[in-house]
């Protein structure tokens, strides 16, 4: 009896470290990603209101990007506005954010425009921002370039909380005696969310 004991006591130990195993070794790749995070492509192309059927409302596609914590970002923005909205001399929306590690949410913030690494668009020549608040994440967008049809920029980050994080353009590109109407005010054209799993 004793010996039936024991048998069910490790039979039941087996199940419970299988159960166990399984539960771990999902841990144990999440544990991983997070050492060695997956490389993300996303990508947003900035329309102007007339390639968006809204004269005067430019327009991020998609508006919303979803993927991983602790991956490693490259976001690639492909901006079709020949149109400048400069931010004030003294605005810090001209300069590259997304590196600061004060608060353990972003890493990286690295920016290129059409292959030239940044640290800062002169205000004066921003067409647009990517701005993130709640990971102090910025990337300055400058205006397409007379003769150009297009700009590129390429940002790398991580962020390293899972969350739903708002964006929005910080450059007033929008309508309204500020600028800062029409699609500054709305989901889906200048504003957004980083949807972190």
């Amino acid at each position: 009896m004793a010996k039936v004991g024991a048998a069910g006591t490790v039979a039941a130990a087996a199940l419970l470290l299988t159960g166990c195993t399984g539960t771990s070794s999902a841990t144990a790749a999440k544990d991983v990603s997070a050492v060695s995070p997956s490389v993300v492509h996303e990508q947003m192309v900035i329309q102007t209101g007339k390639m968006a059927g809204k004269p005067g409302w430019p327009k991020f596609v998609p508006s919303d990007l979803t993927f991983a914590a602790g991956s490693t970002v490259d976001l690639k923005i492909v901006n079709y506005d020949d149109g400048t909205a400069p931010v004030p001399p003294s605005s810090p929306y001209g300069h590259v954010w997304g590196s600061d590690p004060t608060f353990a949410l972003v890493n990286g913030g690295s920016e290129t425009v059409n292959g030239k690494a940044v640290t800062e668009v002169a205000n004066n020549l921003v067409s647009h921002t990517l701005t993130v608040p709640g990971l102090l994440l910025n990337i300055p967008i400058p205006a397409v370039p007379s003769g150009q049809k297009s700009v590129t920029v390429e940002f790398t980050f991580q962020v390293l909380k899972a969350g739903r994080y708002f964006w929005q353009c910080e450059a007033p590109c929008g309508t309204g005696t500020t600028g800062f109407g029409g699609a500054m005010n709305s989901v889906g054209w200048m504003q957004g969310y980083f949807n972190v799993t």
